[in-house]
C-alpha cells in the first residue's frame, strides 16, 4: 500500500504551559514549524469554549504531541494509529504496560537540575543548605530535592527539607506563610536555599521579607526555569536555573515530522537538562567571610564567561600586591585566580555547547578565547573529551 502523501501535517498538541520550562519546549516546537513547516496545529489546553478532546480521526490528524493524560485519553490516542510523541510523561506513563510507553518522549531531567543547584551553592562555599519543594509534592519536585540533597551529602554536607504541606496549606498561601517564616528563621545562617520552581522561590522571598530575614546575606535563594515574569518581579530579583527546553522541543518536533513522513525511527528520549544559572540579586553573595576575596569571586563569576578579564584585574579588586592576593585567594577558595577564571569560562562554553548550535569558533570568541586551538586543548584537558563529543554526549537518565 503506498504511503499517504502528507502536504501539510495536522498536529494535535496537548501539553500544559503553566511553567516557563514548558513554554520553552513549545517555543522549540514552534521554531521547528517556522523553519520546516507549515503545520496545522491544534492546541488542546482547556481554553474557554474548547471541546474537551478533539475528534482526532475526524480532523484527519497526522501527528500528536501529548503531555500527561488519563488512561482513557491514552487509549484513544494510541488507537488513532498516527505518530505520537510524549511531553514530560508521568512515571505511570513510562511503565511498560501503558498504551503510550513505547513512544519517543521529552523528559525534564529533574535529578540533574537538583545536582546543578547543589554544585552552584557548593562553589560559593556554603556550609548550610535547605530545599523547598512544590506545594503538592509532585514527582519532579521530589526528584529535584532528592538529587540536591544527595549531591550535598556526597560532599559531606546536610540539607534541611521543608516539611510537606497540610491540605489547607496547599490551597492557601496565607495559611502556610507563618509556618514557612518560622522555619526560615530557625535555619542556621548563612544558608543556601533551593526551591523546586521559580513560583515557589518567589514565595520563599516573600516569607523572608515578612520574617525580617535578609536575602542574600542570611538566605541565598535559587529557583528553576528562569521565568522573567517571576524572576524580574521579585524583591530582590531571583536567580534561577536555565534549561535547554527550546532546543529539545525543536528536536522532538523534528522527530515527529520524520515519523509523519514515513520514516522508521527508533524510540528516543530527549532529556531537558540544566545549562546555567542566571544570577540575580537573590544569590549575590558567597559564604566566604573575607569580603575582598568574596568581591573578587563575584567579579569573576559575572565577567569571566562573557568578557576578557585577567589576573591583574582581579588583583586590583583585592587591593594588594599580586603575591599576597594570589596566596590570599587560594587559601580562601582552594583555586588560584587564573584557575577560577578558566573554570568559569569553560563553564560558559559547556552551556553554549548544550544550549545552542553555535560553531566552536563562535563559542571561543564569545567566551574570550583568542585561539580556538587553545580552547580545544583546555577543554580536552578538563573534561577528557572534545567539544564535539561533549555536544553529542548522551545525558544520564
Amino acid at each position: 500500500m503506498p504511503k499517504k502523501n502528507i502536504s501539510i501535517p495536522q498536529v494535535a498538541v496537548q501539553i500544559p504551559l503553566t511553567l516557563k520550562g514548558h513554554i520553552d519546549v513549545f517555543e522549540g516546537i514552534m521554531l521547528y514549524m517556522r523553519l520546516h513547516g507549515p503545520w496545522r496545529l491544534y492546541r488542546m489546553e482547556g481554553r474557554p469554549g474548547e471541546q474537551k478532546l478533539l475528534n482526532l480521526k475526524r480532523w484527519s490528524c497526522t501527528g500528536i504531541i501529548t503531555g500527561p493524560c488519563t488512561p482513557d485519553e491514552a487509549t484513544l490516542i494510541a488507537h488513532t494509529r498516527v505518530p505520537v510523541a510524549l511531553f514530560e510523561p508521568t512515571p505511570e506513563m513510562r511503565e511498560r504496560s501503558h498504551p503510550l510507553a513505547n513512544r519517543t518522549s521529552l523528559i525534564f531531567d529533574s535529578y540533574a537540575t537538583g545536582e546543578q543547584a547543589a554544585r552552584f551553592f557548593l562553589e560559593r562555599h556554603y556550609k548550610h543548605f535547605a530545599f523547598v519543594g512544590e506545594g503538592h509534592g509532585l514527582y519532579w519536585s521530589k526528584e529535584r530535592g532528592q538529587d540536591f540533597k544527595d549531591t550535598l551529602e556526597t560532599s559531606g554536607a546536610e540539607c534541611a527539607i521543608y516539611p510537606q504541606l497540610k491540605k489547607e496549606e496547599q490551597h492557601d498561601w496565607a495559611i502556610e506563610q507563618p509556618r514557612m517564616q518560622a522555619w526560615l528563621k530557625a535555619l542556621p545562617k548563612p544558608v543556601a536555599l533551593f526551591a523546586a520552581m521559580d513560583g515557589r522561590a518567589s514565595q520563599v522571598l516573600d516569607a523572608c521579607m515578612a520574617a525580617n530575614v535578609t536575602v542574600p546575606d542570611e538566605v541565598a535563594v535559587l529557583g528553576v526555569d528562569n521565568d522573567p515574569h517571576i524572576c524580574e518581579a521579585t524583591f530582590p530579583t531571583l536567580s534561577s536555573i536555565q534549561t535547554d527546553g527550546t532546543q529539545k522541543g525543536f528536536l522532538l518536533a523534528e522527530h515527529l515530522d520524520r515519523l509523519m513522513h514515513g520514516k522508521r525511527l527508533k524510540q528516543e528520549v530527549f532529556h531537558v537538562i540544566p545549562t546555567e544559572v542566571i544570577c540575580r540579586q537573590s544569590t549575590d553573595a558567597t559564604a566566604i567571610s573575607d569580603r575582598q576575596v568574596s568581591k573578587a569571586l563575584e567579579f569573576i563569576w559575572s565577567e569571566a564567561g562573557h568578557h576578557p578579564i585577567s589576573v591583574p584585574d582581579v588583583v586590583g579588586l583585592i587591593g594588594s600586591s599580586r603575591r599576597y592576593a594570589e596566596v590570599h585567594f587560594k587559601n580562601a577558595v582552594g583555586r588560584t585566580i587564573m584557575e577560577e577564571i578558566r573554570r568559569i569560562k569553560l563553564k560558559r562554553v559547556c552551556a553554549l555547547l548544550s544550549e545552542t548550535n553555535l560553531s566552536i569558533g563562535e563559542i571561543a570568541e564569545m567566551c574570550g578565547f583568542t585561539r580556538e586551538s587553545h580552547l580545544a586543548f583546555l577543554f580536552r584537558k578538563s573534561f577528557d573529551m572534545t567539544m564535539s563529543q561533549y555536544r553529542k554526549r548522551p545525558h544520564k537518565k
